[in-house]
């Protein structure tokens, strides 16, 4: 496999505003943060060349779909952002963000652009609003096993897996305190995180609402309306910029399985951990082998975490611990933000929101920079991000400087 050597760095990131039902419609906070990163990249709309999302909505079968409101297309941002000079642009159907970013870090590498802003886009919708397979009062096909007992929907299913983890290996919730307490405290210094101003107690997460057993309020995601952006740009460009370059030293993607395996469907418990497993090792082992890198080379870890058991998963397959090992990992204070290899410095998507990943790839590039300030971690030099299990993962590792 071909190293990147470091053909492409992102030099501006960009946040809307942050929360629960905003007032202001999705593609407008979509065109906010767009701005933002292209401003802090200390550029115009007219530099930019290459347009990049992930457009699917957070629940597959919502209904209805509508532009700019829930969901921001590539065709629809660039007319609101008036780019009138876009020559490539890419909107996959499948993966997540890091697909779109992936593809973007392609075209740049291939000369295809010179600057492409990448945006991932979320909407809450109000209650009621829509209906998926899941919320339905008919259960059909292979949901007519299990819907009915309450093993439907992303929540039971994971909270299924985490159970058999916590049996396989001795794991206790009291064990999992120690990730979500570290990333609310993250979240405290983040003023685009919604939980900025809400503190987290070992007492407040034990006694949390349970939503599927194990698994709390707390480990799950928190649903906003909100959206991120990055600039990237070709080597020759990101010279020129404001900001240091976050280099792009290593990809890694995973598409395992057979097609319809990118929905959750009815997978049983440990089918569902080991294609999450198989993802995430797929994805580490194309990180180490492009950057030339390993584990132990990493300051810091942007981890996506729908639910904070997707962290085990991580830490093990992208070979940070041995295998049933991670709920151990995580104690002492190693997670924290001045631990020996913090993670989600930002929150994540537990405490600072459920955008689908892009706010861990602009931590992962503040980190890098220098720029983040009270969340800076003092080992920067290479920063691993990596979102997206259950088959359609990516990630990459973002380093301080630019290797030949």
């Amino acid at each position: 496999m071909m190293r990147m050597n470091d053909q492409v760095a992102i030099i501006g990131v960009g946040h809307s505003a942050v929360g629960r039902r905003l007032e202001r419609p999705l593609g407008l906070l979509a065109v906010d943060a767009a701005m933002a990163a292209i401003t802090d990249a200390g550029l115009t709309v007219d530099d930019i060349d290459g347009a990049a999302t992930y457009p699917r909505l957070p629940q597959t079968g919502s209904t209805p779909r509508v532009d700019g409101m829930t969901h921001v297309s590539v065709d629809w941002m660039v007319r609101h952002l008036g780019a009138r000079s876009v020559r490539w642009w890419a909107q996959p159907e499948y993966g997540n963000v890091s697909t779109a970013i992936e593809s973007a870090v392609r075209a740049l590498a291939d000369g295809r652009c010179d600057y492409a802003v990448v945006w991932r886009a979320l909407h809450l919708p109000k209650a009621g609003s829509y209906q998926t397979s899941h919320n339905r009062q008919e259960a059909r096909g292979e949901l007519a096993f299990t819907a009915p007992y309450g093993y439907s929907g992303a929540a039971g299913m994971f909270a299924m897996a985490y159970t058999r983890y916590q049996q396989l290996y001795g794991a206790t919730r009291e064990h999992m305190a120690a990730l979500v307490l570290a990333q609310r405290r993250g979240a405290l210094l983040n003023p685009h995180a919604h939980f900025k101003d809400t503190p987290l107690t070992l007492d407040e997460y034990m006694a949390a609402r349970t939503i599927a057993e194990p698994l709390c309020l707390f480990d799950c995601d928190i649903p906003v309306d909100g959206a991120g952006a990055i600039v990237l740009a070709r080597a020759d460009r990101a010279a020129d910029a404001p900001n240091p370059g976050a280099w792009v030293t290593g990809l890694g993607q995973s598409g395992i399985g057979q097609p319809g395996t990118f929905a959750l469907g009815a997978a049983p418990s440990a089918d569902l951990y080991e294609r999450c497993r198989m993802t995430a090792r797929t994805i580490g082992d194309s990180l180490w082998e492009t950057s030339g890198l390993k584990p132990e080379d990493i300051g810091g870890a942007m981890l996506y975490d729908g639910f904070a058991p997707d962290v085990y998963i991580w830490l093990e397959e992208l070979g940070f611990c041995k295998e049933g090992e991670a709920f151990e990992f995580i104690q002492g204070g190693r997670v924290e933000i001045h631990g020996e290899l913090p993670i989600n410095t930002f929150g994540g998507s537990l405490s600072e929101g459920r955008l689908h990943g892009i706010g861990h790839w602009i931590e992962a590039t503040l980190q890098v920079q220098g720029r983040a300030g009270a969340r800076q971690i003092s080992n920067a030099e290479n920063v691993v991000v990596a979102t997206g299990l259950l088959n359609h993962g990516s990630g990459a590792v973002l380093s301080r400087s630019s290797r030949p």
